[in-house]
């Protein structure tokens, strides 16, 4: 990355979401929580809703809002639209911003085409939700590159609004489907950005060994998360991930930050990088991670060896899902 890139490095680059963060929070909790992202600098957070648990996010973080007493310029949403045979784009959007309490979202984030809708068809749908209003930018996630790129060509064709950035899982160890040769082809012939999720697999980087994905059904089963629920493992690659943990937790030790921390840099250091989607539940926690904004600055070579070794094979993007018909 080049020097100037490293030195634009700041709190803007983070997102504060990831999964179901608000959700899991009492009022209270949520509100020291996103209090101290902005105290810290952090104004953006994903709000997108999930199917695992019982309290909307969205409707959490709409309470949490108004007992700060936030006018709605002292922050941005973003929230995500997936696939979903039965209901159009702006009526999911629509749903999620009466939820949130807001007239506009500051992005959402669409998934790819539906199975049978035509790429012409998405296309319009997604430019339509920002010249309607209902969201300034459009992102984009669960995209193939090569399909990504043709609609993104379309888009200039049309003089329609592309996508600000595409949101993949992207850490430490899931690295080889971000810095494949098609992704790394559609940033630089695009110019698309990347918004890095799951940078912390779940928690599981930063320690948390035990968490891992639990589906729809299982909680019927008398199966169902200690904790919290974490992102697919797309590739099955986690137990190999978690076989890494030692080795990052020495990498940083040996630079004297936490495995968080140097998980972070990591992802702080991609070129295309837009935004770095993280999760925390506690306040110190928050101040904690962005130690890695200093690290990245500082230290990049010494990030980046430290980490070399830890890259796992085999990562594979998400599969499409549809909603609608009860997959997730």
């Amino acid at each position: 990355m080049p020097t100037d890139s490293l030195a634009r490095l700041d709190a803007g680059r983070f997102a504060l979401g990831s999964w179901h963060i608000f959700s899991r929070l009492s009022l209270e909790e949520g509100a020291a929580l996103v209090r101290r992202a902005l105290d810290l600098g952090i104004t953006l957070f994903d709000v997108g809703d999930y199917w695992d648990h019982e309290l909307s996010n969205e409707e959490r973080f709409r309470e949490i809002v108004r007992y700060l007493g936030l006018g709605r310029d002292d922050y941005r949403v973003g929230i995500k639209v997936f696939t979903n045979s039965l209901e159009s784009r702006d009526a999911l959007v629509k749903q999620s911003l009466l939820r949130l309490g807001i007239a506009h979202a500051d992005y959402v984030v669409c998934s790819r085409p539906a199975v049978g809708e035509a790429l012409e068809d998405a296309v319009a749908a997604m430019a339509g939700l920002v010249s309607s209003g209902l969201t300034r930018e459009i992102a984009a996630s669960l995209w193939a590159p090569e399909m990504l790129g043709e609609a993104m060509d379309l888009m200039v064709v049309r003089n329609l609004p592309r996508p600000r950035f595409l949101q993949l899982q992207y850490n430490v160890c899931r690295r080889s489907v971000v810095e494949s040769e098609p992704y790394e082809t559609l940033f630089e012939r695009t110019g698309i950005l990347l918004q890095a999720a799951d940078t912390l697999e779940g928690g599981i980087l930063a320690g948390h060994l035990h968490r891992d994905r639990y589906n729809p059904g299982d909680r019927d089963r008398g199966h169902w998360f200690p904790d919290r629920n974490i992102p697919r493992d797309s590739g099955g690659i986690r137990p190999a991930i978690r076989a890494m943990v030692p080795g990052l937790e020495a990498g940083a030790a040996r630079l004297g930050v936490t495995p968080a921390q140097l998980a972070m840099a990591f992802c702080l250091l991609h070129p295309a990088l837009d935004t770095l989607l993280f999760g925390a539940t506690r306040p110190e926690h928050i101040a904690e991670n962005l130690g890695a904004l200093d690290l990245a600055r500082e230290r990049p070579d010494d990030v980046r060896e430290a980490v070399a070794a830890l890259a796992v094979a085999g990562a594979a993007p998400p599969p499409i899902f549809d909603v609608s018909a009860g997959m997730h």
